[in-house]
């Protein structure tokens, strides 16, 4: 019964390993140094932060309001306007801790009281000194603690914020292209490490279609944000573990969360379905085209599996949310120990970790989905259809490969 535990290979403890330090949460204290060619006036009247202000960042529109002259507390509103021309507001309330003109801004984060800090600016300064030519612009932020993509993600945007700041001073326009050269630099070295790490465990061939494959997945995800009207999100590969694509702007329904979380195998499986083209018109290299096809099949089906943090457990969640609502953890519990020991009863160590990491991550108490708007009737329907159909079709392009590529082996 055990005996698969005794054949492990070395990269499982290392996957593990990864896993667990990418669950720790700590606070971010991520900070950049930037030299503008603007003098300190011009610099300050950016970032000082006074009543009626208006900022227009791209699709991003902030209103500062005063609403206590006292404390020195300002209201944020920050408003999104989607592809669709929707508007998506998102409030924060900050006090002037320091305020020195054309040298110190400190805002600190107010109204938290009672709420969890998790994933929440607490604290931005700002720190201007003028140099030959320009001014010196120091920027901080202070998050409260995220995973440790989420601290990735931190630095990158505080990068990319401070070149559009650059930008408006400069030229009178803000300088949104550091925004997307730095969410390309991410996904390009974490995918060149993964495509190493891949490649010292399964050879240099298998990675890199193993990396291609993951891209496909997650790029399915980045076009199920911009069909829900969001900006493109950002894709994170992880070594030994996958990749991740992360949206810009939160989900505002559980149908949204579900769309977006069944688009990466979905859109999958139109590279799988390609990988058959070769075979039908009798191509000589079609054994390669179908071993694209069965790592890119495999790798989403077992996507599909419906545990967190998996594509399928992440529908479920939502899924189950709306079913039966508070009791949704330990639905998702009852799943997670369902797969794993099946994972035990057939000797398959990966369907015992995602069983126990299911179960991990609703031993304590949690919302889910929170605030979101709950799937309909129609939607739950489309929902269940949509995964078994997906699963099914991987199932059977994944049945057809193996069946292909072992007949070639006879």
């Amino acid at each position: 019964m055990y005996s698969f535990l005794l054949e492990m290979r070395p990269e499982l403890p290392i996957t593990l390993a990864l896993l667990a330090l990418l669950g720790l949460r700590s606070r971010i204290h991520p900070k950049t140094s930037l030299f503008i060619q603007s003098a300190p006036n011009k610099v300050w009247s950016l970032i000082n932060v006074v009543h009626g202000k208006t900022d227009n960042w791209g699709r991003i529109k902030i209103l500062t309001e005063l609403i206590d002259e006292a404390t020195q507390t300002y209201l944020m509103t920050y408003t999104t306007t989607m592809t669709q021309g929707v508007s998506t507001p998102f409030q924060a309330k900050f006090r002037i801790a320091e305020r020195v003109p054309e040298k110190t801004l400190v805002l600190k984060r107010v109204g938290l009281e009672g709420k969890s800090e998790n994933n929440e600016l607490l604290e931005i300064r700002y720190d201007l000194a003028s140099e030959k030519d320009g001014s010196r612009l120091l920027t901080s932020y202070l998050w409260g603690s995220r995973p440790l993509t989420a601290q990735l993600l931190a630095r990158a945007d505080l990068w990319g914020g401070a070149y559009r700041l650059k930008g408006l001073a400069e030229t009178g326009e803000p300088n949104n292209k550091p925004f997307f050269w730095i969410s390309v630099a991410v996904a390009l070295v974490t995918g060149l490490l993964s495509l190493a790490a891949f490649g010292l465990s399964l050879g240099l061939p298998i990675a890199l279609v193993l990396v291609f494959a993951l891209f496909v997945h997650e790029f399915g995800h980045l076009l199920a944000f911009r069909l829900m009207g969001q900006p493109w999100g950002r894709i994170i590969f992880l070594p030994f573990i996958g990749a991740i694509a992360v949206p810009r702007l939160p989900y505002q329904s559980q149908g949204q969360s579900v769309f977006a979380a069944l688009m990466g195998p979905g859109f999958s499986a139109i590279l799988a379905v390609a990988c058959l083209i070769p075979y039908w018109l009798g191509w000589q290299d079609a054994k390669f085209y179908a071993a694209v096809g069965e790592i890119t099949a495999g790798l989403n089906l077992a996507n599909m599996i419906p545990a967190e943090p998996l594509d399928g457990g992440i529908a479920l969640r939502s899924v189950l949310t709306r079913l039966v609502g508070k009791y949704a953890s330990f639905a998702l519990m009852g799943v997670g120990l369902v797969i794993g020991l099946f994972g035990f009863a057939i000797n398959q160590i990966i369907l015992v970790l995602f069983g126990s990491l299911a179960i991990l991550a609703n031993i304590k108490t949690r919302k889910i989905d929170s605030g979101l708007i709950p799937l309909s009737k129609l939607q739950l329907c489309i929902s269940a259809f949509g995964y078994m159909a997906i699963t099914a079709a991987h199932m059977t392009l994944l049945r057809f490969f193996l069946d292909y590529l072992n007949v070639l082996k006879v």
